[in-house]
Formats: C-alpha cells, sequence, structure tokens
C-alpha cells in the first residue's frame, strides 16, 4: 500500500499497487437511533449497517466489494433473532465476508464495507465548479414517517451511470438532509450555489422543508457539467462563487441554511 489517505469525505481512499484504489467506509445502527430492535426487528439492524456503507460507496462512485459486520445483540436474543440480522445485512447486497458478535444492554450493529474506486476515479466533494449543475438522483423528504429509511436501496447503479456519462465534479449521499449535506460539497469546494425551490423532487406528501431538511434519505446529490442528464437526475439548481442561495417560485430569495437532521439530537 502506498498510500492511505481520509479524505473528509464519505469513504477513505486506499492506493494499493496490484488492487488499485480501494474505498472503506464504516457506519453504526444504534437502538433508538438509526432504528429500534424490538420494532423494526434484527433483519432492519442488519440490513442498514451494510447499506449505508453501499450508499458511502456510491457517493463516490464506486463499486462494493465486500462487507463485514460487527454486532452487540441483547443478552435475551434467540437464535432465529441472531440469524436474521446477519441476513439482512446479505440482503442489502453485497457479500458478507466475516464479523463479530458481543451481548450488552443496549443493541448496535457496525457494518464495514470496502468498494474499488471507478477506472475514472472517485468522485470527492472537494470538485464543484461555478457553472455546474447541481442534481439529486429521486424524491427527498418523509424517509423516517415513511420507513424508507430501513429499507432504501442505494444508489449505487445511478452513481456508476453518473460518472461514465456525465462530466461528474462532486458527490455525496443524501443522509443528513439536502441542505446540510449540499453545504458539506459547497465548503470542500469553496463555492457557493443557488437552489431552485420548486425543482427539489419530494416524496408524496413531503413540503419543502422535509425535502430540505429531513435526512435519511440516501439519495446522491451531485454537480455535473451542463450537458444530458441520466432519467432519473433532476436538475435543482447551479454552483455558483459564493454563498447558498434558494430561490421559491414567486422570485423570493433566502439564505439557504443547513438545518439537516441530526442523529440522537
Amino acid at each position: 500500500m502506498e498510500r492511505a489517505e481520509a479524505t473528509g469525505d464519505d469513504c477513505a481512499v486506499l492506493d494499493c499497487p496490484g488492487w488499485g484504489t480501494l474505498l472503506v467506509t464504516t457506519d453504526s445502527v444504534i437502538d433508538g437511533v438509526h432504528a429500534r430492535w424490538h420494532v423494526d426487528g434484527p433483519g432492519a439492524f442488519g440490513y442498514k449497517a451494510i447499506a449505508r456503507g453501499l450508499s458511502d460507496i456510491a457517493a463516490m462512485a464506486g463499486e462494493p466489494r465486500w462487507a463485514v459486520l460487527a454486532a452487540c445483540l441483547p443478552h435475551d436474543v434467540t437464535e432465529e433473532e441472531a440469524q436474521a440480522l446477519y441476513a439482512g445485512a446479505e440482503r442489502a447486497g453485497c457479500k458478507l465476508v466475516g464479523g463479530d458478535t458481543a451481548f450488552g444492554p443496549t443493541p448496535y450493529a457496525v457494518g464495514t464495507v470496502i468498494g474499488k474506486a471507478h477506472r475514472k476515479g472517485p468522485v470527492l466533494r472537494s470538485g464543484a465548479r461555478v457553472g455546474d449543475w447541481i442534481v439529486v438522483t429521486g424524491p427527498l423528504g418523509g424517509s423516517l414517517a415513511s420507513g424508507k429509511h430501513k429499507t432504501f436501496v442505494p444508489r449505487v447503479a445511478e452513481a456508476r451511470e453518473l460518472h461514465e456519462t456525465c462530466d461528474l465534479s462532486a458527490m455525496i449521499d443524501v443522509s443528513d438532509g439536502l441542505s446540510t449535506d449540499l453545504h458539506h460539497i459547497l465548503r470542500a469546494s469553496r463555492v457557493g450555489a443557488r437552489v431552485d425551490a420548486a425543482a427539489i423532487p419530494r416524496t408524496e406528501g413531503a413540503t419543502l422543508g422535509n425535502a430540505l431538511d429531513d435526512g435519511e434519505d440516501y439519495e446522491l446529490l451531485a454537480t455535473v457539467r451542463p450537458g444530458p442528464l441520466p432519467p432519473f437526475a433532476t436538475r435543482i439548481g447551479v454552483v455558483t462563487a459564493k454563498d447558498a442561495i434558494l430561490v421559491h417560485p414567486d422570485g423570493r430569495e433566502e439564505p439557504l441554511v443547513a438545518r439537516g437532521y441530526e442523529h440522537g439530537r
């Protein structure tokens, strides 16, 4: 291994001669914070622990290869519940190659996912350029209320198509809310943005506030050079030199403030 870099992005980037560039990420699912053991079930814990990692790999346009799951199980766990946890992890769609179990008062699961970077290289948060379009891969808002946060499908294929068909400059998965995650890109790239409120795709019943701030959507938020877009990508704004501005349908403008979802707060 020649270089190990914690980029501040969704994954650590590892340059490994003979292997290429590897992407590594770890995510946790804690009872009462990310899911509820006795309500959602152990399968949801296992699935989300790995699916969140797959979403991180997708955010850098990588290809997931292997996953490892470590879990803390309640003392009264049954064999069926333990099996359901790991079955849920495997259902996420990445090869599970190992893990560990322990017992304690608070159930949680920690998923580690390793992937390979795209041949064009990993997509970072820091590449957005003035004039780039801002796009999202699907509707936003209401994920916690609807339960989508437990069943979402990581946008791995969509990320690959964006990287192969567009001039993709920056990307992140929307886990903390559009308003907050867009600011992550803007801060890393040292740019601003104008976002068209009417263009933001929303899930049925979601308000603009939901779409901006709810979080746990796990769609992709990307910046691309102007040009043809895949059918799943919706243009919602443009990268500017400074400031983040939300433009309402009546032309009214206001600062786009990061008010996204914070786990456990």
